[in-house]
């Protein structure tokens, strides 16, 4: 018996019923390398045909498409576009998604675009990763961006317009990321952050590593091309950046979807203000920038900075009640957490000394303050600071990290007895175990430490030992007196014209020098710096060419302050370009240059070296330049100043100039010899502090 195979019958294809699209509808359109563009479109229908009239910056244009119950396309051709544009968008109730194609000659380029019934209350439940990225890095606390275009770095620019963001375009990567790290500097947050292409990415590589060497807080994005293309011989290839930048940062994500935008960004700007200050990378893959994300972006509550344990400070103040002759070791780590309101009232009250770090601690209190003791090392000044550090029963280091400069090599006399406090732990015990090691912010901990010794009642005089006081004071009225014997004297030394911009500069001028010094010869009185002096340029990576850029940053970081940028012809090829810079945008900053004939500190110290040194002028002498003339040209009123009695007039000159100011000094020498004729104790058996060459007879032997 033969079944009977079943036919199947044909069903009748049911008629899709047009999306409700008639009426008005607000789109969105976002360019690729531009700002978003927004436009109107009326869409009237006929079953499946629809009519598009729409009007925006293009102008107004009718063009014809066709919808179904999910879609909408229609075609125009708009004003100022060569040929015409296909729209293409998903319907969803009230709500608009899909892209724009424009075609142009053989090519085409294709943009997203979005939309919203006008006057429905409908949101836009995604954005694109640009625009993620934007609104978190404003809701993190970011304010300027700082950068250099180039490439498809539009990705990200394009989103600027609109959402808050402050941004400025350097003339070059490496001064748009030290423009960053000034401003970063002053606020002690990661305010602001840097952009470039993945070409330019390189060129601000030593800024990142400055960074971290500086304990810095700085927030380095750079584009590169979209990661389909990783396999291939793409140009401009940047897939080598990330390990590349890899190890000088804290904290570093390659970019590839935009989903997560807004967790990595959090996690950078987290990364680079937290703990110890940071670099943090983006490697931004040009994709990304136009995937869609719907990921909450939160606005960022910073989390408490740690502070001391109860068992830890007990042991702490113990110490300190125990010791004949404490010391406070001050270091960059004081300014960084804004300590030094806690730092003097503790030591007012108490009567201990204080010795700064060298320049990254110098200015934690007024260089007059009777309790200021100096800087430990071979920047020597007021020649104390070592003197007190090496007699001293009981080091409280706090944001101390012992560096090269400031123990002479790990070879200043250390005491038996050393409290440690820094809020990155694994600076503790990294060369020398203390004695008693504690992780916390230096101002969480001088508040604490301040309220124990109340309590406990420490027994020292509160207004410091006489004898104490009477040597810092003698030591400091001779220091004075031998910056004062500069003044005046031709050739003109660089001392002078720190001791000029002591008397002509207003209270809390924000002073920048790259010499690897603070400003030679320059004293930060009460009277004019009662909270201190905080630099904003680390003394770790030392770099020539950041002083202008740096100064940049931190006049628009606190611009109702005055900011000098203080710098030798050494550097002079590194930033000027950053002179066009303040002419653009009329910064209010003064620019001084030592023209001594080339780098004359590196003469110097050669010839320090004996008669087996390098050659006195071997790399180190420059032609002469005009570098006021090279100033005025781009821009900036400058002049140029041969003569000691010539000096004070020129900088009240720059103080009263509406805008930028550029100072020549023809200088007699550099700063190096203030170091060498002040270091303290030049005949006791101690390295010099940089160049050294051996362990050998270096903590923690």
């Amino acid at each position: 018996m033969v079944s009977a195979t079943p036919t199947t019958q044909p069903t009748a294809r049911k008629e899709e019923t047009p999306a409700a699209i008639d009426g008005a509808w607000d789109l969105t359109i976002r360019p690729a390398a531009a700002p978003a563009q927004k436009l109107v479109v009326n869409f009237s229908s006929d079953g499946s045909s629809v009519s598009a009239e729409m009007e925006g910056p293009f102008g107004r244009a009718v063009g014809q498409g066709i919808a179904s119950d999910r879609d909408v396309s229609w075609t125009v051709t708009l004003e100022g576009l060569p040929g015409p544009s296909r729209f293409r968008a998903d319907v969803d109730g009230d709500v608009l998604l899909g892209d724009m194609t424009v075609e142009m000659g053989v090519s085409k380029m294709t943009w997203s675009l979005e939309g919203v019934r006008s006057g429905s209350e409908a949101r836009i439940k995604s954005r694109e990763g640009s625009d993620a990225l934007v609104e978190t890095l404003v809701s993190s606390g970011v304010e300027y961006v700082f950068g250099f275009t180039g490439g498809v770095s539009t990705a990200l620019e394009r989103s600027f317009a609109g959402s808050g963001l402050k941004d400025l375009n350097a003339r070059t990567e490496l001064s748009a990321a030290w423009m960053s790290y000034g401003y970063n500097r002053v606020k002690r947050r990661p305010a602001s952050a840097v952009l470039t292409w993945v070409v330019g990415a390189l060129h601000a590589s030593p800024v990142v590593h400055a960074a971290k060497l500086d304990t810095t807080p700085l927030l380095m994005m750079f584009m590169e091309s979209a990661a389909a293309w990783d396999a291939r011989d793409v140009l401009q290839d940047g897939t080598d950046l990330y390990p590349a930048f890899k190890p000088l940062s804290k904290y570093i994500r390659r970019v590839v979807d935009g989903e997560d935008i807004p967790l990595v960004v959090r996690q950078a700007v987290l990364a680079a203000g937290t703990g110890k200050f940071g670099p943090a990378v983006l490697d931004l893959t040009q994709e990304a920038m136009y995937q869609r994300t719907t990921v909450k972006t939160e606005a960022l509550s910073w989390p408490s900075p740690p502070a001391a344990d109860e068992d830890s400070l007990q042991r702490a103040v113990d110490l300190i009640k125990s010791a004949k002759r404490p010391v406070i070791l001050a270091g960059a780590g004081v300014h960084l957490s804004d300590a030094t309101a806690e730092l003097r009232r503790f030591v007012e009250a108490t009567g201990i000394p204080v010795v700064s770090s060298g320049p990254g601690g110098r200015g934690v209190l007024p260089d007059d303050h009777p309790l200021y003791a100096g800087d430990m090392g071979q920047w020597g000044y007021f020649e104390t600071g070592t003197e007190f550090a090496e007699e001293a029963d009981l080091w409280i280091a706090v944001g101390f990290s012992f560096s090269q400069t400031a123990t002479m090599s790990w070879t200043v006399k250390k005491p038996d007895q050393v409290i440690h406090v820094d809020v990155d732990p694994t600076q503790l015990g990294r060369i020398f175990q203390p004695t008693v090691s504690i992780v916390s912010d230096a101002k969480m901990f001088l508040g604490q430490l301040h309220r124990a010794t109340q309590v406990s009642g420490l027994n020292r005089p509160a207004e410091g030992d006489a004898d104490t006081l009477a040597k810092i004071a003698q030591a400091k009225s001779a220091h004075f007196e031998m910056l004062r014997s500069f003044v005046g004297a031709d050739p003109i030394m660089p001392a002078a014209v720190g001791q000029a911009l002591a008397a002509e500069l207003p209270p809390e001028t924000i002073i920048v020098n790259d010499e690897g010094f603070m400003a030679p010869g320059m004293v930060f009185t009460e009277d004019k710096y009662p909270a201190g002096f905080a630099s904003p340029l680390g003394f770790h990576y030392d770099s020539l060419g950041s002083t202008l850029p740096v100064a940049i940053g931190a006049a628009l970081a606190a611009p109702d302050h005055l900011v000098v940028s203080v710098g030798g012809d050494g550097g002079f090829f590194y930033d000027l370009s950053d002179l066009a810079v303040l002419a653009e945008n009329n910064l209010k900053v003064i620019c001084i240059k030592f023209n001594n004939g080339g780098l004359y500190g590196g003469k110097t110290g050669r010839a320090q070296g004996g008669t087996a040194a390098v050659p006195h002028d071997h790399w180190t002498n420059y032609a002469d330049v005009d570098y006021a003339g090279v100033a005025r040209a781009m821009g900036v009123a400058a002049e140029r100043v041969e003569k000691a009695d010539e000096l004070n007039a020129a900088i009240r000159r720059g103080v009263e100039a509406d805008g930028p100011y550029f100072i020549e000094v023809a200088a007699g020498g550099s700063t190096l010899h203030l170091i060498l004729s002040s270091w303290a104790g030049p005949n006791a058996p101690r390295k010099f502090g940089h160049g050294d060459r051996s362990v050998e007879g270096s903590w923690p032997n």
